[in-house]
C-alpha cells in the first residue's frame, strides 16, 4: 500500500469517526417530529436545580430511563460536565489538525511527510476521544445499581442501532435538509 493511499485511509477513518462522534453526541433520531418532542419534553422535565444549563434531552432521557435518585443525578450531572469539557477541547484539536491538512492539501506541492504526521496525530487524537467515551461509559454505569445497570446496557443497545447505516436518518454523510455539512459531513 502506497503512502497516498494510507493517507487516504486515515483521512477516511478520521472523517466517519469524526461524523460518528457528532452523531452520537447531537443527532436525535425523532429530531423534527413535533409529537416525539411533546412525549420526550413530558417524559423528561427539567432536572432541579441545573437552571436549564447542561441539561439537555439526552440527559434527561438517562435520567428518566435509568430513574436515577437525586444523588445520583448529582454525580452524573458532574460526569457529563466533564466529559463535555473534554469532548469539546479533543474535537477542537482534531478540527486544528483537519484544517492543517486542508491547508497543505492545497500547496502547489504538498508535504506527504507532514501529511502522514498530521495524521498520525489526528489517529492520536481519535483515540483519546474514543477512550473518553469508553471511560465516560464506565463511569455512568458505575453509579448506577443492578436494576439500572440491565436499563443502561439497553441504552447503549440503541445507540449502537443508530450508528451510521443501522437506523433512522437521512442517508450516508447528509445531515438535516439533505445537504452535505462540510468534509466531515456535519
Amino acid at each position: 500500500m502506497s503512502k497516498k493511499q494510507i493517507v487516504v485511509a486515515v483521512l477516511v477513518l478520521v472523517m466517519a469517526f469524526a461524523a460518528g462522534v457528532v452523531l452520537y453526541q447531537y443527532w436525535n433520531p425523532f429530531s423534527g417530529s413535533q409529537e416525539a418532542e411533546n412525549v420526550i419534553s413530558e417524559a423528561c422535565p427539567d432536572i432541579p436545580g441545573q437552571g436549564g444549563m447542561g441539561a439537555g434531552t439526552g440527559f434527561n432521557r438517562m435520567v428518566s430511563i435509568l430513574d436515577l435518585s437525586e444523588d445520583q443525578i448529582t454525580v452524573f450531572s458532574k460526569i457529563e460536565r466533564q466529559y463535555r469539557q473534554q469532548m469539546l477541547s479533543l474535537m477542537g484539536q482534531l478540527d486544528s489538525v483537519d484544517q492543517h491538512i486542508l491547508e497543505e492539501v492545497k500547496r502547489e506541492k504538498p508535504d506527504k511527510t507532514k501529511l502522514d504526521d498530521l495524521a498520525v496525530t489526528a489517529g492520536q487524537i481519535q483515540y483519546e476521544i474514543k477512550k473518553a467515551t469508553a471511560d465516560h461509559l464506565l463511569e455512568v454505569k458505575n453509579i448506577c445499581n443492578p436494576d439500572q445497570r440491565a436499563r443502561f446496557d439497553e441504552v447503549i443497545s440503541e445507540i449502537n442501532q443508530f450508528r451510521r447505516g443501522r437506523g433512522y436518518g437521512n442517508g450516508q454523510g447528509y445531515g438535516r435538509g439533505g445537504k452535505r455539512k462540510g468534509w466531515r459531513n456535519r
